[in-house]
């Protein structure tokens, strides 16, 4: 007996041993879950990507590739899981530890069986068939992009930022094509008409961040300060070229040196190229070595505005921060991907100061950031700049304005209420003690915690991980002493509330008052005293002002009236976008706005407001007023931008005018006039009509003339000489179409994926099928567009989704379309949350100024 208790007892202990560790099965399902991201991160290290790529000339044809994975496993108890979403017939032989493999391919996963796996080194050597989704082929070009979660579509993977890798490249291709990688060019091989190109290896980066572009393409390059960078473009304007290239070039090296004198830290990586896409997805995207661009984004018209050399410069300085933020130090996770947007906006927001002296940058700040961040936060789909993140399948659906532009507020606010020495000196720190690898905003904030007597962890808690925003009103004290009496309303969580410094400015006959607020994180309720009664107050009076500063009706009265003889641009901005704010909650009329634009806009002297101005106008006209106020309103409108375009000083000022004019056009007269300038292809004796321009203004005469839209499109057809545009043109030729017929086949069309490759050309497309003069023919298309946008989601780029449904409501403004949104919405009860945020805030406007038909 007691020999059989001896027994027993030892084969307890041996399984209580076994069980101290037990080894929780990951489960398998599509994406990458957190639990699967947190268990390859803790267990799969020293990863090393060599690939292949034979790109056929054709873009039919299949992309044939080997992947040869090194990592180091820390346990072989379970399988490991590889990320490749694609069908089974691509995985073509799978060999492991150079034992060949059954292929175990399952919820878009590569199943590598543990009995092969070694603890330690592991070799893995896999042939396949690229995925086509992310490899944007064109006809004589393709590019990948891969971000968030589109690595796993173009090659097996472990698809997750945390897991940094050393990628090394091999592509064989037409010897006539030119290709541009993560790495610099180590060798290039030509056999006949092919060439093989082998790519240095990369420092370790992320799979996002992993790229390469190939095909027809034109090189230039330039040497600045011992660098020389290297750019691949398709724009067939050499003189264009010509005019662009010098400023391209300079704009990336000032970037790169504002960025390495700022953070102490030399280019974190060997080469700061880039290529210039036609109708690429995005502004740009920070590839290590090889940023991909829009090319109409940097290839600027001879006659661009102030504002559009503005964006280039900011875009340019976004991608180039991006070496730092982003790339040297990611994320670990996406649910943190705004921390990478933040800081690559902020930066560039300071970047550009130097290179645009004359530009008032308190204003171009406010005015980049916070008309943007309004129109989502204060939508029913608001959500937190930080959001959970449960699956990488759906970090696409992360990303939005209020990452964008409201996150570079938030960060403009903790710069100044810690100062700027130490909030530097804080990033330094961070990006040096993270460097190659992955932080989180936690991280971060525990870095700058410690050099502020700031309580940042509740600072953060309101501002970063809480939806909305703040409303703070001021208003006249009704006591025998004169003062003004703050009313801070926090719409978010009990007993948390918003600490913002802002400005109060108190307007007088002969003078302005500007008063400094700290906001402290504690409910705002109480009087200050005031030398006497002011005629207007303007709360909103910084870049730093962010929330809705509601208007009293005096001061209302006295800014519609007023608001052009204001002499600081930034307190006219500020005016501006709270009077908008008082309209869209309806506060105001829209008549008394409308009607003191009409009057502003010819005064308006700052380019940036006045683009401002110009957008609200045209959004005040196609989704405020009714038809019959169209109709009413029309013909001013028409006089006064006509007036505006033709005596406006320079180039780029006549061109901002005529591009709102020809939008906004839809008398009789203005349309003659339109065509006129189209056919003769000249604006005004001083300014051609570009051949870009020339097709836009295709575009609106086609809806407003369409009988002869056929007739108007081949002529401009044969007239366009660029060939990536002439695809555009033929692509969008027949939403251009007066044929309703022809039209219903296009949106049908869109259903496949096929048909949807070219997003910029789709959303270009749907916002001319819902144009608001087709509104009463295209409402019809509301509900099949709404229900096609889990699959855009699915299928599409991270941008796309928003633009597409946004294209398609702008055009809308009845009640009819505002209740299908809501009828859709209503039905689905488990619809995805994050995408019903984005038809919400998309659907804004819509859904407040809807009216009766």
């Amino acid at each position: 007996m007691q020999r059989t208790c001896h027994f027993f007892l030892l084969l307890a202990l041996i399984n209580l041993s076994n069980c101290t560790k037990p080894v929780e099965t990951v489960k398998l399902e599509p994406g990458v879950s957190n639990a699967l991201a947190t268990y390859r991160k803790e267990q799969i290290s020293k990863v090393v990507y060599a690939l292949f790529f034979d790109l056929p000339a054709s873009k039919e044809a299949p992309v044939k590739a080997t992947l040869s994975l090194r990592f180091d496993l820390k346990e072989t108890a379970q399988a490991v899981q590889l990320d490749f979403r694609a069908t089974p017939d691509q995985l073509q032989q799978v060999v492991v530890n150079g034992e060949s493999v059954a292929i175990d391919f399952r919820e878009d996963h590569l199943i590598l069986p543990p009995k092969q796996l070694l603890a330690g080194a592991n070799l893995v050597e896999i042939s396949f068939v690229a995925g086509d989704l992310s490899l944007n082929r064109k006809d004589d070009f393709l590019y990948t992009l891969l971000v968030p979660d589109r690595a796993a579509t173009l090659f097996p993977c472990f698809d997750q930022p945390n897991l940094k890798a050393e990628f090394i490249l091999s592509l064989q291709l037409p010897a006539d094509w030119l290709a541009l990688a993560n790495g610099s060019v180590d060798t290039v091989q030509i056999v006949g008409d092919r060439k093989v190109i082998q790519f240095s290896p990369t420092a370790p980066i992320s799979t996002y961040l992993f790229a390469f572009t190939a095909g027809k393409f034109q090189e230039t390059e330039a040497t600045i300060g011992g660098r020389t960078m290297h750019m691949l473009y398709r724009e067939s304007d050499q003189e264009k070229v010509a005019l662009n290239q010098a400023a391209i070039f300079q704009l990336h090296h000032a970037a790169l040196e504002w960025m390495v004198n700022y953070t102490a830290i030399p280019l974190p990586f060997e080469k700061l190229d880039f290529a210039l896409l036609p109708e690429f997805q995005y502004g740009g995207m920070e590839h290590v070595g090889a940023i991909f661009y829009r090319e109409s984004s940097l290839m600027l018209d001879e006659n661009a505005t102030e504002n559009q050399k503005i964006r280039r410069a900011s875009l340019i300085a976004h991608e180039t921060a991006h070496m730092w933020f982003g790339d040297l130090v990611t994320m670990s996770w996406f649910d943190d991907v705004w921390l990478k947007e933040v800081f690559a906006n902020f930066m560039a927001a300071k970047i550009v100061n130097p290179a645009f002296p004359a530009i008032n940058h308190d204003l171009n700040f406010m005015m980049s950031h916070q008309p943007a961040a309004y129109g989502e936060d204060r939508s029913r789909g608001s959500h937190p700049i930080q959001q959970p993140l449960e699956n990488l399948r759906d970090a696409g659906s992360l990303y939005g304005r209020i990452i964008y532009q409201k996150a570079p507020v938030v960060m403009h606010q903790l710069e100044t209420m810690m100062g700027p020495v130490a909030f530097r000196d804080g990033l330094r720190a961070y990006l040096n003690h993270f460097a190659y690898g992955n932080a989180s905003w936690d991280d971060l904030v525990a870095i700058l915690d410690a050099r502020t007597d700031h309580d940042l962890r509740s600072w953060s808690n309101v501002w970063v991980k809480q939806p909305g925003m703040p409303i703070f009103a001021v208003r006249i004290a009704a006591t025998d002493t004169t003062g003004l009496n703050f009313i801070y309303e926090q719409p978010g969580q009990p007993g948390s509330y918003w600490s913002e410094e802002t400005a109060v400015v108190l307007f007088y006959p002969d003078t302005i008052k500007a008063i400094s607020l700290q906001l402290a994180a504690t409910p705002l309720a109480g009087t200050l005293s005031v030398a006497s009664e002011p005629l207007a107050i303007l709360s909103h009076a910084s870049p730093m002002s962010y929330g809705y500063f509601p208007l009293d009706r005096k001061s209302q009265i006295y800014f519609l009236r007023n608001v052009a003889t204001i002499s600081d641009p930034l307190l006219r901005g500020g005016v501006w976008l709270s009077l908008y704010e008082d309209v869209l909650r309806q506060q105001l009329p829209v008549g008394d706005y409308f009607l003191a634009l009409l009057d502003a806009i010819p005064q308006e002297a700052d380019v940036i407001n006045r683009d401002y101005l110009l957008a609200s106008l045209e959004t005040i006209f196609w989704q405020f007023f009714t038809p019959s106020e169209r109709n009413q309103y029309g013909a001013a409108v028409e006089q006064m931008l006509a007036k505006a375009y033709q005596t406006a000083p320079r180039p780029g000022d006549q061109l901002a005018y005529f591009r709102t004019y020809y939008h906004l056009s839809t008398t009789a007269p203005a349309v003659v006039a339109l065509r006129e300038i189209w056919e003769n292809n000249r604006i005004l004796s001083n300014l051609p009509l570009t051949e870009v321009e020339a097709i836009d203004l295709l575009g609106e005469l086609a809806i407003r003339i369409p009988a002869e839209a056929p007739a108007l499109v081949k002529t401009q057809m044969a007239r366009t000489l660029n060939p990536d545009r002439r695809a555009r043109l033929a692509f969008l030729t027949p939403v251009l179409a007066g044929d309703e017929q022809q039209r219903d086949t296009f949106f049908a069309s869109l259903k496949l994926l096929d048909n949807r490759g070219t997003e910029p050309w789709v959303v270009a497309a749907v916002g001319y099928l819902h144009h608001p003069l087709r509104a009463g023919q295209s409402i019809r298309y509301l509900p099949e567009s709404l229900a096609l946008l889990e699959e855009i989601q699915a299928t599409g780029d991270i941008f796309f989704p928003r633009q597409f449904i946004t294209a398609i409501l702008h055009g809308h403004q009845s009640a009819k379309a505002a209740g299908i949104v809501e009828d859709f919405l209503a039905a689905r009860p488990n619809y995805p949350y994050r995408l019903k945020n984005k038809i919400l805030m998309s659907a804004d406007l819509l859904l407040r100024t809807a009216y009766p038909e």
